[in-house]
C-alpha cells in the first residue's frame, strides 16, 4: 500500500529536530491526548462492566432469578409446590421465604430491617451467604427459636458479634381492646456474613422460618418463593414453562424475573454506561484535533520539501500517502500507548486506589454510596476493541485534510524565491 521511498520520507519527518521543536512538542501532545483519551475509555468502561456484573451476581445470588408471589400473599401448600417446580428441567433451587420490615435495636441504638426467614438447609444452598461467614457458623442456625444472622458492616458499626442479642420491633402484633400491640422478640446473633453490597450486608437479617411464620403471624405459610436457574441468561427461554406450572400448581398468583424487579436500576446502569462512553469519546476527538493541528503546523514549515519532491517526479497521491503516514504514525501510537495503560489500571484499579488512599489519606470509594465494598473492573475484549477502532479511525480521518492540503501545494509557487 505505501512505498518504500514514502515510508522513508514520513519516518525522516517523524524524527525529532531541534528546529522543529515546538511542531514536534504539538506532536507529542497530540500523541499524549489519543493515549489518554483511550485509557479514561478502557479503564471507565471496565469498571462499569465490573459494576454491573457485580451488583448482579450479589443480586440474584441474594434474590433467585425468578420470584413467585402468591395471590393473597401468603401460601400454605409451598412444600408440594416446591417438590413440583424442581422437577422442571434447569430449574436449581426453590426456596420458600417470609419477608418482613422491622425496626433492629441493640442497645441504644435502632437501625431499619429487613427480615428474612428461610430454612437452614436452604440458607446453606446460598452460597453467596455461606460461603462469606465471616464469624460465626451456620451450623446452630435453625436448631433454636430465637437465631438470627446479621451482615458485617452492621456488625462492625455497632459493635455486634455472635452471641450477643439484637431486639426486632414490628408493628404487627397483637390486637387488643386498646389496639394493635406491637411485636417484640430478642434474637441472638449466630453468624456475621459478609457478601461485599453495601445495603445487604447492613440491613438484611436471617431468621428461621418457622421462627418467622411466628414472628409474623404466617401460621404455616409463606409469602413467596424465589426460584433460580442454572443461568440467569436462561430466564426469557425458561419464564412461560415455570410460570405455566405456577398457573397449574397453585391458586393464581404472580411470577417476576429480576429483569423486572430489577429494572430501573440495571436500565440506568445500561444508560449511565452508554453515555459515559459518548461523553469519554469527546477526549480522544479533542485529541484528534490536536493531530490535524501539528499536521497542518508540518505541512507549512516542509512546504519546501513538497515542492521538491514533486519537482523531482513524485505525484499528488504519493505526498499524500506521505503525510498520512506521518499522522497515522502518531493516531496509532498514541492508541497503543493508551490500550496498554489502560490495560494496566483496568486489572489492577483496587490497588491503585488504596496505594492513593494511603499517600494522600483520601476516601476515594465509599461504599455506602456506591454498594459495593471494592472497586469491580471487568475488561471485555470486544469493548476494548471497539475504543481502538474508534480512536483509529478518527486520528485516520484527521490526517486527511492536512495530507490533502500537502497534496495540493503547487511547486512552481513555493520554489518561485529560492
Amino acid at each position: 500500500m505505501f512505498s518504500t521511498h514514502e515510508r522513508m520520507v514520513a519516518f525522516r519527518y517523524l524524527k525529532i529536530r531541534s528546529n522543529e521543536g515546538f511542531v514536534t512538542l504539538v506532536a507529542l501532545f497530540s500523541l499524549l491526548g489519543i493515549a489518554i483519551g483511550v485509557m479514561v475509555l478502557i479503564v471507565t468502561m471496565s469498571v462499569m462492566n465490573g459494576f454491573r456484573e457485580e451488583l448482579l451476581s450479589k443480586v440474584i445470588g441474594f434474590n433467585g432469578h425468578m420470584l413467585y408471589q402468591p395471590a393473597g400473599g401468603k401460601m400454605s401448600d409451598y412444600d408440594d409446590v416446591v417438590r413440583r417446580l424442581k422437577k422442571i428441567e434447569n430449574v436449581v433451587k426453590v426456596l420458600p421465604i417470609i419477608e418482613g420490615h422491622a425496626l433492629a435495636t441493640f442497645g441504644s441504638y435502632s437501625v431499619p430491617a429487613l427480615v428474612r426467614g428461610v430454612r437452614a438447609d436452604d440458607l446453606k444452598q446460598m452460597t453467596l451467604i455461606s460461603d462469606n461467614i465471616k464469624d460465626g457458623t451456620l451450623g446452630e442456625f435453625g436448631k433454636g427459636d430465637n437465631d438470627i444472622i446479621i451482615g458485617k458492616r452492621l456488625a462492625d458499626k455497632y459493635n455486634l458479634a455472635p452471641g450477643d442479642l439484637v431486639t426486632l420491633v414490628t408493628p404487627r402484633g397483637r390486637i387488643t381492646p386498646f389496639g394493635t400491640v406491637p411485636r417484640i422478640s430478642s434474637y441472638e446473633v449466630t453468624a456475621i456474613f459478609e457478601v461485599g453490597e453495601y445495603n445487604y450486608d447492613t440491613s438484611y437479617f436471617f431468621m428461621p422460618l418457622k421462627e418467622a411464620q411466628t414472628y409474623f403471624q404466617y401460621d404455616d405459610q409463606v409469602g413467596a418463593l424465589e426460584i433460580s436457574l442454572t443461568h440467569p441468561d436462561m430466564i426469557t427461554e425458561m419464564f412461560s414453562q415455570v410460570q405455566q406450572a405456577t398457573k397449574q400448581i397453585s391458586r393464581g398468583g404472580r411470577l417476576i424475573d429480576w429483569r423486572v424487579l430489577n429494572s430501573g436500576f440495571f436500565n440506568a446502569l445500561q444508560v449511565e454506561r452508554n453515555v459515559m462512553f459518548i461523553i469519554l469519546s469527546f477526549i480522544i476527538l479533542v485529541a484528534v484535533f490536536n493531530i490535524i493541528s501539528t499536521m497542518i503546523m508540518m505541512v507549512k514549515n516542509k512546504t519546501r520539501d513538497v515542492a521538491i519532491l514533486r519537482t523531482m517526479g513524485v505525484s499528488s497521491a504519493s505526498i499524500m500517502r506521505i503525510f498520512f503516514i506521518v499522522g497515522s504514525c502518531i493516531g496509532v501510537l498514541g492508541t497503543i500507548l493508551g490500550t496498554l495503560m489502560g490495560l494496566a489500571i483496568a486489572y489492577n484499579v483496587q490497588p491503585i486506589l488504596d496505594f492513593i488512599e494511603r499517600m494522600t489519606g483520601l476516601s476515594l470509594w465509599e461504599g455506602e454510596v456506591r454498594f459495593l465494598s471494592e472497586v469491580p473492573a471487568i475488561v471485555e475484549t470486544q469493548e476494548v476493541m471497539i475504543v481502538v477502532i474508534v480512536a483509529l479511525g478518527l486520528s485516520f480521518l484527521a490526517t486527511l485534510l492536512p495530507a490533502w492540503r500537502a497534496a495540493k501545494v503547487d511547486p512552481v509557487k513555493s520554489l518561485r524565491y529560492e
